[in-house]
């Protein structure tokens, strides 16, 4: 079983928000890929390539430049699209519902909602939230009860604008290159550092782009803690990293796939296409993401685990 646990889907209705974040442009509807709403089409690319089951997400930049009530209720909005479609095809589709902490009331009133009546099966939350890190206290309800209900958590990077050398206003896409990835690498810094994995010992956390900078920068983490951080954490900071896994969405870049086994082995491994994005209508990502797994020197086993079983467990799809 192939199962993509890294992939995205903007809704029409939640394109249609879009409108009101003065992030895109006041006025102007996301730019999400056409074919990004078609089930039909998603489905054709799924067949052509194996992909037996897909975990639908939202891409957490749709929250940019919204208030927090119209944060909120994009993420009503996709969770319930999300829902639809899972609906329509069970065998196709679970559901990972996205949730903005910023505003914990709305938060925690979507989150039952999801658990009850959504069939979540795990939930993703943006890298920061409005300037915030996710080691913030008043985020614990909120992962009490994601644990509570043994769901993973899937970060997705985010905007951070407090340099002026981003490029915003050049749109060289900097940002969306590696500043996602910083970001998402500052939330593991955080919730390491910042004491939530030792106050919430069976968080799972699922990074996009396999792991950000860490398995690249994995030694350097290492020596840095032994030099200069060990006071700051009651355990060897190598002990945390079994709290995360990796998708391998890493746009079909060879040498990555090697590095993130190294890091996160076939256990804390596990398939991502991000599609719809990328070239040829997402089918490059879907395509390349496959051809980097399977291209890995390492057993069968191993590459079903990376490919489906991993994900299977977690998601307890049957």
């Amino acid at each position: 079983m192939i199962i993509d646990i890294f992939n995205h889907h903007i809704s029409k209705s939640v394109g249609k928000m879009m409108e009101k974040a003065k992030y895109y442009g006041e006025g102007k509807e996301f730019p999400y890929p056409v074919q990004n709403a078609d089930p039909e089409a998603r489905l054709a690319i799924m067949d052509k390539y194996g992909v037996d089951v897909q975990a639908l997400s939202q891409t957490t930049p749709v929250l940019l430049g919204l208030s927090d009530e119209d944060a909120t209720e994009v993420c009503r909005l996709s969770n319930q699209d999300n829902y639809a479609l899972c609906k329509a095809y069970p065998d196709r589709f679970v559901n990972i519902c996205i949730f903005h902490l910023v505003d914990m009331k709305g938060t925690m009133e979507e989150f039952k909602r999801c658990v009850n009546e959504l069939d979540c099966r795990g939930v993703t939350i943006a890298s920061s939230q409005k300037g915030r890190g996710l080691d913030d206290p008043e985020f614990y309800p909120f992962y009490e009860k994601v644990i509570e209900h043994d769901l993973p958590i899937l970060i997705h990077g985010t905007h951070w604008e407090c340099s002026p050398l981003m490029d915003m206003e050049h749109s060289w896409r900097f940002l969306h290159v590696f500043g996602w990835d910083y970001d998402g690498t500052q939330a593991l810094w955080r919730l390491i550092f910042g004491g939530v994995l030792d106050r919430f010992p069976t968080m799972k956390i699922v990074t996009h782009h396999l792991g950000n900078y860490f398995p690249f920068f994995q030694r350097r983490i290492e020596c840095n803690f032994k030099g200069f951080l060990k006071d700051k954490l009651p355990r060897d900071i190598t002990e945390y990293f079994g709290n995360i896994y990796g998708d391998t969405a890493v746009d079909g870049t060879i040498g990555a796939f090697q590095c993130g086994y190294s890091f996160f082995g076939a256990e804390r491994m596990m398939y991502g296409s991000d599609y719809p994005f990328g070239p040829e209508a997402g089918e490059d990502f879907v395509r390349e993401n496959l051809f980097g797994v399977k291209a890995l020197p390492i057993p069968t086993k191993e590459k079903e685990m990376i490919l489906g079983g991993n994900a299977q467990r977690m998601l307890k799809i049957k």
